[in-house]
């Protein structure tokens, strides 16, 4: 009996200690977890983009005939954007082709039209990143290729005038971008382009014409980030 009280004794002295040595350990560390890291709009970026153009075309000739003028539009852009803490500094070029075209009959024998076939801005970006979401608006140096048409119908012979030039003015504009990979964006977008004034001399028939041309563009695109 005595043994096996003593070997009773024993073995809560074992399990106690035991007990105790479990109480001294430190647990075992826990992973931290970490926040996946924000979208990193740093960098060179090219794409493509389409939408819609509207514009019109005016002139103190002819009781601004020419009106407004329709067209689907398309290009190419490249820029740099630059990321200070949530503020996303950039420059971008754009360039697109149109067929934005207004005529007009002007006079009995007479008809002319204005068209723009080309159109693009130099412009400074700034925008507020949130994470893979961008809103920006934008503004700079816009220019464009127009054409001035001038017809004169003489019974069955029609005789053509017309003139290219380039035209330059300013744009405004403010977009929302969005990061679908760590390279890939899309965008919508709308521009405001005032061309200025473009001045069409038609020699042949002895008169010119300054005609000033603002457009309204609205845009969906895709970006490539280097």
């Amino acid at each position: 009996m005595k043994r096996i009280l003593l070997a009773g004794a024993g073995v809560l002295a074992l399990t106690a200690a035991a007990s105790a040595a479990d109480l001294t350990m430190e647990p075992a560390p826990i992973a931290p977890v970490v926040a996946p890291a924000a979208f990193d709009w740093t960098g060179f970026y090219a794409g493509v983009h389409l939408g819609g153009a509207w514009g019109d075309f005016g002139t103190d000739v002819w009781n601004d005939a020419f009106g407004n003028a329709q067209a689907a539009i398309g290009g190419v852009q490249i820029g740099y954007n630059y990321q200070i803490n949530q503020i996303v500094l950039g420059v971008q070029t754009d360039f697109a082709y149109t067929n934005l075209t207004s005529g007009t009959s002007i006079i009995d024998g007479y008809g002319a039209n204005i068209n723009m076939d080309w159109l693009g801005s130099t412009t400074v970006r700034v925008g507020y990143a949130i994470d893979t979401w961008l809103p920006y608006v934008k503004g700079g140096v816009a220019y464009g290729n127009t054409q001035g048409q001038l017809t004169a119908y003489n019974g069955a012979v029609t005789s053509d005038w017309s003139t290219n030039k380039w035209a330059s003015g300013w744009t405004l504009g403010a977009g929302l971008e969005k990061a679908f990979t760590k390279n890939i964006t899309g965008f919508a977008e709308y521009d405001y382009y005032d061309l200025g004034k473009a001045v069409y001399n038609y020699d042949d028939v002895g008169f010119g014409v300054d005609v000033k041309n603002t457009t309204n563009v609205v845009k969906v695109g895709l970006n490539y980030k280097f």
